[in-house]
């Protein structure tokens, strides 16, 4: 038994010898997500044909030119002879490969040091995961990854994971450390992917989606904890309609029930329609509701050809909440394009027009200009993205708001706020660096004041309904000026894990200090290795 044991692991590694390759071609033609990250994204954007609705992202590698992310990774490829060399450098560390499934087993690690610069602080982040991924025939895929996280965050980070009871590490989810000398917080996400034509593409899993063409979203970003998910998909002509229904939770105090949080389900449409090969055109409509008088997961939000406006009158207003979206994407000469997004929360189309100052004009809009292979140097990518909106969008009298576990599901900073960005990134082989600069104004609420200004997307009590709701930026102003460099090296492509180093400046000034939002300049260095899978969230306000 042993004897056949050991020679059952010894033909396994040596067919992993041999695997790597076609299982790299197997997995660029699979329904699998490319990981979504905005860096790896940017690079991949500028080789994506017209016919590609690329605002909904993660995308899937059917989707993408499969022989360009072939000849990628190819490209990259080191000279390793030794089967160490190989796993560290060019290959995944555990391939399985039969003639009509693979497999794919790999470590996911997060090993980092840095220091607040501030108050002399030692921060680190240690995670250790595992990422299982794999295709069964030609139309089904999967993928699971599973982490246990362990951090001590810069002051600044640490200030806004500790402000919500329970506390909540942005981006990640519940902090379960009983402390304030660090974080302790798990990760998991997953999904199962199956794509029986042309036409249709459907998923189940836990994670989180991104809608938009900028590096902020206002209709959906990946900001928010992972969360439970069904999405339906269907293509056809230029058009690509998605539906998708979604579940959150509200860990305020008022909708904890013996320990059990308040659930909220959201369901979404999104239409993406390539007007020609140079405009691209979108429309997004979301709802939430919950558990009103026993109401459950409401059915008549899974019709996805219907106008969540009327099904949300007809079940009562006052349990639900709808969003309404459209964008906008030009491609320009010389490989520009000028994008932008508009979201309305809430109108009353009389007032609209006739009293500016009236609560229920909620809404807000993005533009912005990316520019790939700028000035004609190959991979350098430039973005310049303005995103303002309007006090009390996105909020709700009732827990229906547009947010899980104390984060937005949309931009980071809530409400009430304008914001320039300039992002800049540069990748050469295997050596890259990118920066992202944000400098804005945001209207926070005053401490120990139970009136709501429109910031915080969590609070609703408004001063009054109309006079105070006049412009943006009201409440307890204040500047911001974040600022996010790294540099590093790509150790393996196919596993995207990464040597890093880098350097994150902030700076507050507000008129009354908040627990979270302080007068104060940080810098914040930082170095270690990584398995870069998702966009890390440090400028959240």
């Amino acid at each position: 038994m042993k004897k056949l044991f050991l020679t059952g692991l010894f033909l396994i590694g040596l067919q992993a010898l041999f695997a790597q390759e076609k299982l790299i071609e197997r997995k660029i033609h699979s329904q699998l997500k490319i990981p979504f990250t905005h860096f790896d994204y940017n690079a991949y954007e500028a080789q994506l044909a017209d016919t590609i609705h690329t605002a909904l992202k993660p995308w899937h590698y059917f989707e993408i030119n499969s022989q360009f992310i072939l000849d990628r990774y190819k490209s990259l490829l080191l000279p390793r002879k030794t089967w160490l060399g190989k796993k560290i450098f060019n290959e995944h560390l555990f391939p399985v490969l039969g003639p009509d499934y693979w497999l794919t087993i790999d470590p996911v690690i997060d090993w980092e040091l840095g220091r607040d610069l501030t108050e002399q602080t030692l921060t680190y982040q240690n995670t250790r995961a595992i990422r299982v991924e794999g295709a069964l025939g030609k139309q089904f895929s999967f993928s699971a990854t599973i982490a246990e996280n362990y951090a001590r965050l810069p002051n600044f980070l640490d200030r806004y994971a500790w402000r919500t009871h329970p506390p909540v590490v942005p981006g990640y989810g519940l902090n379960k450390s009983e402390d304030h000398l660090h974080v302790d917080y798990p990760y998991a996400a997953g999904y199962l992917a199956y794509k029986p034509s042309k036409f249709f593409f459907f998923e189940v899993g836990h994670g989180k989606h991104f809608i938009g063409e900028g590096y902020r979203s206002l209709f959906l970003s990946d900001n928010a904890p992972n969360y439970p998910y069904a999405k339906i998909e269907a293509q056809f002509w230029h058009v690509k309609f998605t539906t998708m229904w979604s579940a959150y939770q509200d860990l305020r105090d008022q909708y904890t029930l013996n320990g059990v949080y308040k659930k909220k389900f959201s369901a979404i449409h999104y239409i993406s329609w390539n007007a020609t090969q140079k405009l691209n055109l979108g429309f997004f409509e979301t709802v939430l509701w919950y558990n009103e008088n026993r109401r459950g997961f409401d059915i008549n939000f899974l019709n996805p050809l219907i106008f969540f406006k009327t099904a949300e009158y007809e079940a009562g207003s006052d349990a639900s909440n709808t969003l309404l979206g459209l964008s906008a994407c030009y491609k320009l000469p010389l490989k520009l394009s000028v994008y932008g997004q508009f979201i309305l929360d809430e109108m009353v189309v009389s007032k609209f027009f006739t009293d500016p100052s009236y609560w229920t004009n909620k809404f807000g809009y993005q533009l912005g200009v990316k520019y790939h292979d700028a000035f004609n140097l190959p991979n350098l990518f430039i973005r310049l993205e303005y995103n303002q909106v309007r006090p009390y969008t996105y909020a709700h009298n009732t827990l229906v708001n547009y947010g899980h576990d104390y984060q937005a599901l949309a931009h980071p900073w809530g409400a009430n706020f304008k914001e320039i960005l300039f992002e800049m990134q540069y990748r050469y082989k295997r050596w890259y660096a990118y920066n992202i600069l944000s400098v804005g104004e945001k209207g926070f609420d005053f401490p120990h004041n139970p009136v709501a200004y429109g910031g915080d997307i969590y609070r609703y009590i408004r001063p009054e309904d109309r006079g105070n709701n006049k412009y943006t930026l009201q409440g307890n102003r204040g500047k911001i000026v974040f600022n996010h460099f790294e540099g590093g090296y790509i150790l393996n492509p196919a596993t995207n894990l990464k040597l890093f180093s880098g350097i994150i400046f902030r700076k507050t000034n507000i008129a009354e200090e908040l627990s979270q939002v302080k007068n104060e300049t940080s810098t914040y260095l930082f170095f270690g290795i990584k398995t870069h899978l998702w966009n890390d969230h440090f400028d959240v306000f």
